[in-house]
């Protein structure tokens, strides 16, 4: 039996125990180790007075079968909670107003979202010449803006960096951030020549099989989904089976090697112990420093993948409250447009246990890459910002009766130009050290999702590595 520690309770962590234990349980045994009281890390789910506020993401696309399979046999698919199918409304706050998004190619080119000249850059992207450099790195800004326009770039695409990553569209990497991107430019040589001939592709599959494609013409679908009760019910049924295999309030100060084994120094009383493996699912910063002692150049590229800060405000409000309709997923808001706030989720409108009856609770989110200072306001400060901005979008004259705020300092890793070679290099250096993996967010996506294939793919290697 193969000794295997797993360092760091999040849904990554999590999910690389599930996966050991019900595939290679037989083989190994398996300890997981959080230093904190709690599981989930950035998921959490706070429930007071009738009102559930996820602390950080609210939900996951339910595109990726894996997925779908680990809530199964954990018993969960129970308590899946899709979202209404109303929230597909989505909207950008541009020219002091709430714009919706149409998905109809015809209506969009008759907004007034964009400028009759940014409209018409969308248009000619069919004649716009691919690149041939496919080695090279770009970033998400300097793609949009070759493919469809700069004005698209800062009124579309921007807005959506900065709501999936709190990132930064002029820093960050395309291949790293919408691989599929840079496929379809690969393969048609233009955005909208892929998503015609993916609809093509959709219509004739369902015409052979009889089933709608799961897809949209940009990429695969997926609806928004959570559980009953917010999504800390998932990490309540990994709690529940896996109790016996998990140490809480034990941080790890530091890995090193003791002849072929990793020895585990603890940060508390607890003794140092030896493995044949670790996964380490505890953010790169962290990781950076517990695995300096048996490797400074992993240590090194670790600590050079940068986080942005984010905080998230929920706010409730008696409907009556609210001038304007909140129908809908929410809305983003590019730079530029005099408001601080990012955007806001309308998450009573996408979920229907997450406020009292007659209410209405809202995420609003502030800070990010682009606005670094916002973590450090004071909760009243913060209150202050947000609804300055957000009142009068949504033509709301008073308080807030709900108020809750959750702050991340270092919270969403930012896959800034260059994040695939290190990611390339990770591999490389992690060949001398057979056992030793990495897993998190930090690496191939930020989603639970990606967390999720992640966590099976280094479980996989380690399967091979050891057995």
């Amino acid at each position: 039996m193969k000794k295997v520690a797993i360092i760091g309770g999040g849904i990554s962590g999590l999910s690389a125990l599930h996966f050991l234990k019900t595939t290679y349980g037989d083989k190994c045994q398996v300890t997981l180790f959080e230093k904190t009281d709690r599981l989930g890390g950035t998921i959490g789910t706070d429930r007071t007075d009738e009102f559930v506020s996820d602390w950080g993401p609210n939900g996951f696309l339910d595109k990726v079968p894996l997925t779908l399979e680990l809530i199964e046999q954990l018993g969960g698919s129970h308590l899946l909670d899709p979202a209404n199918a109303k929230a597909e409304k989505r909207f950008i706050y541009c020219h002091n107003r709430l714009n919706e998004i149409v998905p109809s190619p015809i209506k969009f080119m008759t907004s007034s979202l964009l400028s009759i000249k940014g409209r018409l850059r969308i248009a000619i992207e069919p004649f716009i010449k691919a690149r041939t450099d496919w080695d090279e790195d770009e970033t998400i800004h300097d793609f949009v803006s070759r493919r469809i326009g700069p004005e698209s770039a800062e009124t579309l695409v921007g807005p959506m960096v900065s709501g999936i990553f709190g990132g930064d569209a002029k820093k960050l990497s395309l291949k790293a951030c919408f691989p599929i991107m840079v496929e379809m430019e690969k393969e048609y040589g233009s955005l909208i020549k892929a998503m015609i001939g993916k609809m093509k592709a959709a219509r004739k599959n369902k015409a052979q099989d009889g089933k709608s494609s799961s897809g949209s013409a940009s990429g695969p679908g997926g609806r928004l989904t959570s559980f009953a009760g917010g999504l800390i019910s998932l990490i309540e049924r990994f709690e529940d089976r896996y109790n016996s295999d998990i140490v809480t309030d034990c941080p790890v100060d530091l890995i090193s090697m003791d002849d072929s084994q990793y020895l585990i120094k603890f940060a508390n009383q607890k003794p140092s112990e030896k493995f044949d493996a670790v996964i380490c699912s505890a953010p790169a910063f962290a990781a950076s420093q517990m695995i300096a002692p048996i490797d400074q150049d992993i240590a090194s590229l670790l600590d050079s993948i940068p986080y942005a800060s984010i905080a998230v405000v929920c706010l409730g409000y008696d409907k009556k409250q609210i001038g304007r309709e909140a129908e809908g997923f929410g809305f983003l808001i590019p730079r530029g447009q005099g408001k601080r706030i990012l955007g806001s989720i309308w998450t009573s409108s996408i979920f229907s246990d997450r406020c009292p009856e007659g209410m209405a609770q809202f995420r609003i989110m502030i800070g990010g890459d682009t606005d670094p200072e916002a973590i450090d306001l004071s909760d009243d400060q913060l209150l202050d910002v947000v609804s300055s901005d957000f009142h009068p979008i949504m033509n709301i004259n008073s308080r807030p009766q709900y108020v809750n705020i959750f702050r991340y300092k270092r919270g969403i890793p930012q896959f800034i130009v260059g994040h695939p070679a290190k990611m390339k290099r990770l591999d490389d250096l992690l060949k001398d050290h057979p056992g030793l993996k990495f897993t998190g967010n930090a690496y191939e996506g930020v989603g639970l999702n990606d967390c999720v294939v992640r966590s099976q793919k280094v479980v996989k290697q380690l399967a091979a590595d050891l057995f």
